[in-house]
């Protein structure tokens, strides 16, 4: 029993020291959870963190609060991402002509991990009459840190319907990253005569080929030696 308690937190101390599984797994809750200094949770091989939330209106008062965002982990091999869902509306005939959301978040690729090679953006659930308008323009920076990126590569996607067009996903392609950091702008305009709704924008970070394993068999090469050694030891 104690050896074999041992050799379990001999583990624990190796994976820790190594990053592996230092977040928890990413909750399907609402977005005002995510919130707060030091929060960050996981979806397969990636990190996110630096949740931050605003949401404004016109007029004023009437902005979807966080705890009316629900947050869905997306858990596709390769493509991760979330879901944000929510009532976003406004309209001529309302007290409400336009409500904006603002979400930021950072995501990073844990060791070992796959490098983030793509990233899109789209939008269901979406409505409009007359001048109503939906739109959500997204700034990714790539390898930094908005809002200067310095250092990194600044990417923009926009997904949008109204009478002048209709565009529900879009994509970049890049060289892989390990850091992807994302600032997302949802809006719903009713404009002078018409309604606008949208229920859901969703974010995918795919994944392209895993780096050189090499480093990760020597790791684990190196805990299976440390633990047979221990084993030994405690054995004599």
């Amino acid at each position: 029993m104690q050896v074999k308690l041992a050799l379990l937190l001999l583990l624990l101390s190796c994976l820790v020291c190594t990053g592996i599984g230092f977040a928890g797994v990413c909750p399907g809750t609402t977005l005002d959870n995510y919130l707060g200094s030091g929060f960050s949770c996981g979806i397969t091989d990636q990190t996110y963190s630096n949740f931050v939330y605003s949401g404004s209106s016109n007029p004023p008062g009437y902005g979807i609060p966080a705890g009316s965002i629900v947050v869905t982990p997306i858990t596709t091999a390769g493509n991760p991402g979330f879901q944000f869902s929510a009532g976003w509306f406004a309209s001529t005939s309302s007290a409400v002509l336009e409500e904006d959301s603002l979400i930021q978040y950072t995501v990073n690729v844990n060791q070992g991990g796959s490098p983030i090679t793509d990233l899109s953006l789209s939008m269901g659930g979406v409505a409009w009459t007359g001048t109503g308008s939906v739109t959500v323009d997204e700034t990714a920076c790539l390898g930094a840190m908005l809002p200067a990126c310095s250092g990194g590569q600044v990417i923009k996607l926009s997904v949008f319907d109204s009478s002048s067009g209709t565009k529900l996903f879009d994509s970049a392609t890049f060289a892989g990253v390990t850091e992807v950091d994302v600032d997302k702008d949802i809006t719903v305009a009713a404009g002078t005569n018409g309604s606008a709704s949208l229920s859901v924008v969703t974010n995918q970070y795919s994944e392209g080929a895993a780096p050189e394993p090499g480093s990760i068999v020597l790791f684990g090469s190196g805990v299976l030696g440390l633990a047979g050694v221990l084993r030994r030891k405690l054995s004599l």
